[in-house]
């Protein structure tokens, strides 16, 4: 079974110890894995979308989680 205990114990940290209000990433808009783990298990949620963000113009997506 998975668990998300250290993904908690990072998100503490680095609002309480670097005084962050976010964490923001990017993902391929083709990278349907990493989306179902970021959005579903994780949490984050798609900002927007950056057009030709990777060199090959693949869109990506712009994921924020609010700490």
């Amino acid at each position: 079974m998975y668990s998300l205990l250290p993904y908690i114990n990072l998100e503490l940290s680095m609002k309480e110890v670097y005084g962050a209000s976010y964490v923001s990433l990017h993902v391929r808009v083709s990278n349907f894995a990493a989306i179902k783990l970021y959005r579903d298990s994780l949490k984050f949620s798609v900002d927007h979308t950056e057009a030709k963000y990777y060199a090959d113009g693949e869109d990506a997506y712009y994921m924020k989680l609010i700490l």
